[in-house]
């Protein structure tokens, strides 16, 4: 662990929320897709929870770029949420096409998924800038670290190799960086009840991400 001095606010914030962090870096799901012994129907089933996730993100993009500090930052937001709306979108519905489109029929805000979806959407409308992207950086800076070691595993199934690969690098990890360059710019800057505030709530977002992924095998009772 670096000194406090020397690491980035960023760094403090994972450090600080390292039991929650490595129980979702620890994950059942994640595991198994780095073995590729994730069964069908649970990656199935993670899809549809995870596209209905998409809008929320979606909200809460929207929410950052209009409480946004400048023009810079709207423009880069603006790109993530046109990104997350095409690009991913997108992804989804060719996955959907390749595990069977009787996964879109399932409901995907359900109570394991729910505390994620009502997190961001809470913060994205009651806090400040900063908070929304302390949130946003919880939740995809572990994809990007799930993601990124997988992708020295590729599985034998190509919408699980494209779901990884879509968040092994790429805009996604630019995102990430530019998330991280944010709140170590600005979270120094705020007042300790803020600093500690987006601590809390980076840990929130990633122990939210737990039940979440549960959710795929709750579902087919696996």
């Amino acid at each position: 662990m670096l000194p406090e001095d020397e690491s980035t606010f960023s760094d403090r914030m994972r450090e600080r929320a390292y039991r929650t962090w490595d129980a979702i870096v620890g994950h059942r799901f994640f595991g198994e897709i780095a073995a590729d012994t994730v069964a069908d129907a649970v990656f199935a089933r993670y899809l549809c929870v995870e596209y209905g996730f998409v809008d929320t993100a979606a909200a809460a993009l929207g929410y950052a770029l209009a409480k946004a500090p400048g023009f810079a930052e709207r423009r880069h937001l603006a790109l993530g949420l046109f990104g997350l709306v095409t690009d991913q979108e997108q992804f989804f519905v060719r996955a959907f096409d390749a595990v069977g489109a009787e996964a879109w029929s399932h409901g995907a805000r359900t109570p394991l998924a729910a505390p994620l979806h009502d997190l961001f959407l809470g913060v994205a409308r009651d806090e400040d800038y900063e908070e929304i992207l302390a949130c946003l950086l919880g939740a995809e800076w572990m994809y990007l670290t799930w993601c990124t070691a997988a992708a020295k595993t590729p599985s034998s199934r190509k919408p699980i190799r494209d779901w990884v690969a879509l968040h092994a690098g790429g805009p996604f990890a630019d995102s990430v960086g530019w998330l991280r360059g944010e709140i170590d710019r600005r979270g120094p800057t705020l007042p300790p009840e803020r600093q500690a505030r987006m601590m809390r709530l980076f840990e929130q977002a990633l122990a939210a991400e737990i039940p979440f992924h549960d959710e795929a095998y709750a579902a087919v009772g696996i």
